[in-house]
């Protein structure tokens, strides 16, 4: 019996500084009970995360400031490991200058957000009742309220699901008859992303730029842009460039972002790290590094991808910023696939490459639904020319030896800066043929 007793005594004080150890410390106020402490920053508003980095949007007499807390900040302002348990805390400032009342439609930010006692009980410690009631008490004060009256301001934190490198935001306030949306993108500090090393302002020079006014050029030039990506000297043909976008980047890149697709790592360490252990236990890793694909002599400008279930299977997608500009707007060349399985070669660095789908046109179409919903998109359509038809008995082929067919088809996505309701949607058919 005193051996039992030792013993339970010995896996009970354990266990409680095993609870102890787990939890983080940051300047601020502080509430030690015992072995247990909580210290988040008493005014978050002030700090340099949400004071630097926030951005403003004025509309209608409303005022709207958003920033989003990378993994460590959230350490550092909530003394909590939030990220750990998938939460981004998003700062939130709303001045409401109208006669009348609005209210947050949270869900419309992020349908799976997590409510302020979610927060608080998933980061509970053990053995701290006081503890624990002072984080229940800091992360409900410090979260943001649905109601902001007439004449009046609301800020504090809304907290959504976790997302890496890019946030994408879509606040929404509502009164009777009105709905207001202010539409922010942010860069999550954390990741190298692979279009950190492209110089876009400089990419071109300024005599390289052509400017296309009418959509019959448009599609002229969009259709004899050649079919596929090709080797790093310009030659070959390899996986086919089977769409275009026109558009502003910004409003073309939160399109992206709200319909879930993520930024690519660069090829380094870390990432080669994470990739390998996906690849190895079959889970997803949203923002896995993607081989290197050419055109225009140089490797894609922007990857970004959904990843599915596993590391194995994800749509992705490489972007080129080309030499045109129609309209005032910025033209991108790119080319959708699916990847729906890895192998082992040779061909490649890192001695893995993935399946695609040979059907590639199942990929461009599936894009062409997801934009659709965006509510980003003024007009949307298909180009014919530049790629050439194949079917599955006599297929194109791949750099990898992988087939791939297709009925030539090129989609065309014009992006416009307001939002778009799918009865507003207008089809691009402007083929002179």
């Amino acid at each position: 019996m005193k051996h039992n007793v030792a013993l339970f005594l010995i896996l009970l004080t354990a266990f409680a500084v095993s609870g102890c150890a787990k939890h983080y410390c940051s300047v601020g106020e502080n509430s030690t009970f015992g072995c247990h402490s909580y210290n988040p920053i008493e005014k978050p508003e002030s700090s340099p995360t949400v004071l630097l980095r926030s951005q403003s949007i004025t509309k209608d007499g409303l005022e709207v400031s958003t920033a989003v807390l990378s993994d460590w900040e959230s350490v550092e302002i909530f003394g909590l490991d939030l990220a750990k348990e998938r939460i981004q805390p998003v700062w939130i400032n709303i001045k409401n200058n109208t006669d009348e009342p609005y209210y947050l439609i949270k869900t419309n930010t992020d349908p799976y957000y997590f409510t302020s006692n979610e927060v608080a009980t998933m980061n509970h410690q053990t053995f701290a009742i006081d503890v624990n009631k002072a984080i229940d008490s800091y992360v409900k004060n410090k979260s943001i309220t649905r109601h902001i009256p007439p004449r009046n301001e609301a800020s504090g934190f809304y907290y959504s699901t976790w997302d890496p490198g890019v946030k994408y935001l879509d606040i929404a306030l509502y009164r009777e008859n009105d709905l207001k949306h202010f539409v922010f993108r942010h860069e999550v500090p954390g990741l190298k992303l692979d279009y950190h090393n492209i110089d876009f302002e400089n990419l071109y020079k300024e005599e390289e730029i052509t400017n296309i006014e009418s959509c019959e050029e448009l599609v002229e030039v969009m259709s004899s842009i050649a079919c596929c990506t090709q080797k790093k000297d310009g030659t070959g043909e390899n996986d086919p460039l089977n769409f275009v976008v026109v558009g502003e980047p910004d409003v073309i890149f939160g399109a992206f972002t709200r319909q879930g697709w993520d930024v690519t790592e660069t090829i380094n360490v870390s990432s080669v790290w994470k990739t390998a252990k996906a690849f190895f236990t079959h889970n997803r890793l949203r923002t896995s590094p993607m081989s290197a694909l050419y055109f225009y002599k140089r490797s894609q400008d922007i990857g970004l991808q959904k990843a599915r279930s596993t590391i194995h299977e994800r749509n992705h997608l490489r972007l080129w910023l080309t030499p045109y500009v129609y309209q005032g707007k910025t033209i991108w060349i790119g080319a959708v696939s699916r990847d729906i399985g890895s192998y082992f070669t040779w061909k490649t660095q890192w001695k893995t490459a993935h399946a695609i789908d040979p059907d590639i046109d199942e990929a461009r179409n599936y894009l062409i639904q997801d934009m659709i919903f965006s509510q980003s998109l003024k007009e949307v359509g298909m180009i014919k020319g530049g790629i050439i038809p194949a079917d599955r008995d006599e297929p194109h082929v791949n750099f990898m030896g992988q087939p791939w067919w297709t009925n030539g088809g090129r989609a065309v996505f014009i992006f416009d800066e307001e939002v778009t309701s799918l009865d507003d949607l207008e089809e691009f058919d402007c083929d002179p043929d």
